[in-house]
């Protein structure tokens, strides 16, 4: 339960817990894993695998059944697949956002007196690593 407890996505996420999905992995549930959403709310911080008294990889049981997932054709959560495609577009899973002052107007980071959100020194480089990893499939399936 230690990686539960460690676990980021477990703190926002009810039904979040790495510890059960490698229990419900064991106890012969990973169809049931694989057609559930609850697998692609890891935030891949890898702290369960940190964790673990036992020198379990909950992170990596996760990350297989994700992959038999979309092997299979199955598509991730839509905001999974948003996420994706503004890393492909912009290096962020968000494009930086306006805030709003005590007056109610719109102000960007620059007026703020912030500096400007660093992208990926090699951005095409980069799309093109992230696009090895297989996140152009995830979008493919998301649109079948």
């Amino acid at each position: 339960m230690k990686c539960s407890s460690g676990c980021t996505a477990a703190k926002v996420v009810d039904r979040y817990r790495p510890h059960e999905i490698v229990a419900l992995v064991k106890a012969g549930y990973s169809e049931e894993l694989i057609n559930s959403d609850v697998i692609w709310a890891c935030s891949v911080c890898l702290k369960c695998t940190e964790y673990c008294p036992q020198r379990v990889s909950p992170f990596e049981v996760v990350m297989a059944l994700r992959n038999e997932a979309v092997s299979r054709g199955i598509a991730p959560p839509k905001g999974f697949v948003e996420m994706a495609k503004s890393v492909l577009r912009v290096g962020y899973i968000q494009e930086p956002m306006y805030t709003m002052t005590k007056d109610f107007e719109e102000v960007s980071r620059k007026e703020l007196g912030l500096p400007e959100m660093p992208k990926p020194r090699d951005f095409e480089k980069f799309r093109q690593h992230v696009l090895l990893v297989g996140f152009e499939r995830l979008k493919e399936i998301a649109q079948a």
